[in-house]
């Protein structure tokens, strides 16, 4: 800590912040645009301007820019002189000049940087009386809005678009005061993280399209903290509603996790919550469909149940909360249970969770990720599967960059000097995979084969990883070389990296990265290994003791079976129609709990309709066993009374307990849920650390969800009647659903609803509490470890059977190997992302090889058989896909996940 002087007051601040993030730090209300702390500082805007003065004896002093000021030891300046005052008024005026008069019908209102500098700059009149300089807008997909005219050139699109996230289809065109930022041919933005570009840009050039419908301003929306569902990483994000819509989706800074970004499937593909949902609960019988309320349903099943049937079965789901998972499995028997994963998938997963668990071998976070100089990327694309993983291995690449500072002594944040010395180094990438991947840019090498040639070639890196790389005589295989390159960079490496995940559902996979990582860690490196599963609670599920899917499904057919009880899983989405309608037909009842009108909600024979994780609380575990707490938004109740939408949990608990009073069952808390999850299953005894209890009271308030300017509570619901209803109060957290109690606004407490400071209401106020953040590692907020203090066992290899010989190609048959999509692959958003998206993304992978035989073009449509079933879809053409592949969406329509074992037939183009 150095001593530095602030318009004659003394602070004790970090040395190696820059003079704008100092001064953001210790609460001082500085303007800026172009600086971003991911980013770095650029000094191209000139807003942050300060005066400073070289001794006590200086009166004049001079201004300089804050962001591009190293702090040091006894430093004087100014913010509050006139001098300083009148020239960043003045940088705002021109900014302004071009500016359209907008702010009523720009979605940014309200929730804009611009606005808040503009204020705190006190410019207020506008005396440019000319023509405006006008450009036109492009369409860059359905996700996000164009709004050329409100650009101020702060260039910071075009910093993270290309130079942050590795985009190349966007970029700055233009010179002097025509300055255009956008693709050079309009069309979608090809980026996975184009979506930061909302959160990036400082005013409304950049909008979020996808809720156009729900368009509300910041300050009318009720906020909660959240957990992003989509995948197995659980970023943190902030969810506002109005009406019982998710009208936003905003990032809540994590430390170990998303920090400042999302990915597009995490900003855009929790809106099916707005589509798709059944509100009542109701019974099937002869084929005739009648609705119930919440007390006559709850009869129903416990009559049921009372016939003491031969045997209840219950699957569980990856993408349902801890709560869920253990209520269900309580209420069946842990030898009736299922996860609801395939067999080799639950396989994979559950060997994960052990390498977590016990595998003595660091599991980085995904902010960690980026500390490492060399990482091995094995048979999981990561962009499509785990993608802010992805963001994270682009910025370890650039971690010379920190050497780099260090030798010469640059601030790391005076990003431009240190691109300019670096030039093209970088770290060192190697990928494995069986087609291309969107991390191929910046790869060493890059190996392309099928997942037999893919574990030959991994299993031989281990072999050069085990001996003496160089008194090893190889031939002049370009494999062997390359495995070889492969190993050598990785033992003289200071900090590697394993990669793999459970995409292939290939146990080996996940076995060899883990004799690949312990072998580097017998030569006493500091490696790390980070092991995707494909769902958001995949950890968590594997962690209660079941039996296997296929078991229980053949179950039905060994004995008798009264009654099924499925948790927001669609089997359909698993296995073959035709086997899961067999499997249906031999139970005589069917009780499924979900949130969408999926294919085995119609078949069900009692259906209950449960909260999403909008409308509900719980936990959730990631991929490294980091347990978090997402928050109800809104209590559906209170839009509509005739609504019957319980907690999956709450469901589970009203059927197990005979509990026929709906307002009863609402006063069962997620509190005494997790209690009961400690007491069935000692390893979820730290469930209650991952929050404040919902008793906690802040000078005897709860926390406000809404700001203080909500409009329009009184007219809610005057449609229905004149007098303002109550509002609910919410049993399962500290918030309250109303504007009334804590406006919390501290930084050393960031379970906020959402972003927030005095005189900063755009999301740019999350910069100045990161800065504070950054040392709270350890707040509840980031979410807990579950095995930070779990005794850790040394495992000797495992063993992985040999794949030395050479596969055999039946020229007839091509075998499957699937390929995922970020947007679309996860289950949830699967039918929203079809819907939404203009342009056909699902297609097939084949080789130039197979094509040509099969005289197929790209685009062209292919038709092919799996099994008795036949299907058509359009070709996409694949430089590194294997002879006799072909690439498959597996989880798209009618391709359930179970054809990664099979073959396809008849390959033929379709006219």
């Amino acid at each position: 800590m150095i001593k530095i002087y602030i318009d004659e007051k003394v602070f004790f601040v970090k040395s190696s912040d820059n003079m704008l993030q100092t001064c953001l730090s210790v609460g001082i209300n500085l303007p800026f645009f172009c600086w971003h702390p991911a980013l770095g500082s650029i000094g191209s805007c000139r807003q942050c301007a300060i005066k400073i003065y070289n001794n006590d004896n200086d009166q004049t002093g001079s201004i300089v820019m804050a962001c591009m000021l190293e702090v040091k030891d006894g430093m004087r300046i100014s913010i509050t002189h006139p001098d300083v005052k009148k020239f960043q008024k003045s940088i705002t005026e021109f900014m302004m000049l071009n500016h359209p008069h907008d702010c009523p019908v720009c979605a940014e209102g309200g929730n804009c940087h611009l606005q808040d500098m503009t204020v705190l700059n006190q410019h207020h009149i506008r005396r440019y009386r000319f023509k405006k300089r006008i450009f036109k807008n492009q369409y860059l997909g359905p996700f996000v809005s164009h709004s050329m005219n409100r650009c101020i050139t702060c260039y910071r699109c075009v910093r993270y678009y290309r130079d942050y996230s590795g985009g190349k289809d966007f970029g700055v065109y233009g010179s002097n005061n025509k300055i255009y930022f956008g693709r050079f041919i309009e069309g979608m933005l090809e980026s996975e993280y184009s979506g930061n570009l909302i959160d990036v840009c400082p005013t409304g050039v950049f909008t979020d399209k996808s809720n156009i419908y729900n368009f509300h301003r910041k300050w009318d929306l009720q906020y909660s903290p959240s957990i992003c569902h989509n995948c197995s990483i659980g970023c943190n994000t902030s969810l506002g509603e109005r009406l019982g819509k998710l009208c936003r989706i905003d990032n809540r800074y994590n430390i170990h996790i998303n920090k400042y970004f999302l990915c597009d499937l995490g900003r855009f593909g929790c809106n099916y919550v707005n589509f798709n949902t059944v509100t009542k609960p109701y019974r099937i019988k002869n084929g005739n469909t009648k609705f119930l309320n919440y007390s006559t349903v709850i009869q129903l099943i416990n009559n049921i149940f009372k016939k003491k049937p031969n045997r209840i079965l219950g699957i569980g789901s990856a993408r349902a909360s801890i709560e869920s998972n253990m209520a269900l499995s309580n209420l069946v028997g842990c030898e009736n249970f299922s996860n609801g994963m395939l067999p080799e998938l639950d396989q994979c997963v559950s060997l994960i969770t052990d390498i977590v668990k016990k595998g003595n071998i660091h599991i980085p976070s995904i902010s960690e990720i980026e500390t490492y100089d060399t990482i091995l990327i094995i048979s999981e694309d990561i962009t499509q599967t785990a993608a802010l993983a992805a963001l994270s291995v682009r910025q370890a690449m650039k971690g010379i960059y920190s050497s780099i500072a260090k030798n010469y002594k640059i601030p790391i944040w005076h990003i431009n000097a240190i691109k300019n010395i670096a030039q093209h180094q970088k770290n060192s990438l190697f990928i494995i995979n069986g087609s291309e991947t969107k991390l191929d840019d910046i790869s060493d090498i890059c190996y392309y084969g099928s997942i037999q040639e893919q574990l030959q070639f991994s299993t031989l890196i281990l072999q050069y990883i085990n001996t003496d790389i160089d008194s090893i005589d190889i031939n002049n295989k370009k494999i062997n070389i390359q495995a070889r390159k492969i190993a050598k960079a990785l033992c003289n490496s200071k900090k590697p990296l394993i990669i793999s995940g459970a995409s292939y559902n290939n146990v080996d996979f996940i076995k060899l990265s883990f004799n690949i990582a312990q072998a580097l860690q017998k030569k006493s490196l500091s490696v790390g290994l980070a092991l995707f599963p494909p769902s958001a609670n995949s950890i968590g599920v594997s962690l209660i003791p079941s039996i296997s899917l296929k078991k229980i499904l053949n179950q039905v057919y060994i004995e008798k079976i009264d009654t099924l009880i499925v948790l927001e899983n669609n089997l359909y989405r698993l296995y073959e129609s035709n086997y899961i309608d067999d499997v249906l037909k031999q139970i005589n009842t069917v009780i499924v709990i979900d949130h969408q009108r999926t294919k085995m909600v119609k078949k069900s024979s009692i259906f209950l309709p449960c909260t999403n994780f909008f409308e509900s609380s719980g936990n959730i575990i990631n991929y490294e066993a980091r347990v978090q707490r997402f928050f109800r938004t809104h209590d559906p109740n209170f839009y509509n009374n005739k609504i019957c939408k319980l907690d999956s949990w709450r469901w589970i608990y009203a059927i197990q307990n005979n509990i026929c009073s709906f307002s009863l069952i609402k006063l069962f808390t997620i509190d005494k849920m997790i209690q009961l999850c400690s007491e069935w299953n000692t390893i979820f005894k730290r469930l209650s650390h991952s929050s404040l209890p919902s008793s906690f009271r802040l000078h005897g308030q709860k926390i406000a969800r809404s700001p203080i300017r909500f409009s329009g509570r009184s007219s809610i619901t005057v449609d229905k009647n004149v007098h303002e209803l109550k509002s609910p109060e919410d049993v399962d957290s500290m918030f309250s659903f109303s504007m009334e109690g804590v406006q919390k606004t501290e930084n050393n407490f960031s379970h906020i609803p959402f972003a927030w400071s005095p005189n900063w209401n755009s999301n740019q106020s999350l910069y100045k509490s990161s800065i504070a953040l950054n040392s709270q590692s350890d707040y509840p907020y980031n979410g807990v470890l579950l095995f930070k203090k779990y005794r850790k066992n040394f495992f000797l290899n495992f063993f992985v059977k040999k794949y030395s010989k050479i596969e055999q190609v039946n020229p007839l048959r091509f075998k499957i190997i699937p390929y995922y999509k970020l947007l679309g692959s996860e289950e949830t958003s699967h039918n929203y992302f079809l819907k939404i998206m203009k342009t056909n993304f699902i297609h097939v992978l084949l080789c130039q090889k197979d094509a040509d035989r099969i005289q197929v073009n790209n685009g062209d449509i292919l038709q092919f058989q799996i099994n008795d079933l036949v299907f058509k879809f359009p070709v996409q053409l694949s430089k590194k896909i294997s002879l006799f592949h072909i690439g498959l969406p597996l989880g798209y329509k009618k391709l359930p996940t179970i054809f990664f074992k099979k073959f396809a037939i008849n390959l033929i183009k379709y006219n």
